[in-house]
């Protein structure tokens, strides 16, 4: 089963492109390719959806 990539800016799942012997990874949404340094895996991607949950319940509570 392949892993699923997210983008670090928009979070939408990433395309991943095979060429030369290379991985890319492409995002539809922001019409970027994203470095395979920045890319989010689904652990990364429910951490960072996590940490928003909490700023936003931190935030209500002030």
């Amino acid at each position: 089963m392949e892993e699923t990539f997210y983008c670090p800016d928009c979070s939408s799942k990433l395309e991943r492109i095979y060429g030369c012997g290379s991985d890319s990874y492409l995002c539809n949404t922001c019409r970027n390719l994203i470095s395979r340094k920045r890319i989010l895996t689904e652990k990364d991607m429910v951490k960072k959806v996590v940490e928003l949950v909490a700023k936003k319940l931190n935030e209500k509570d002030i």
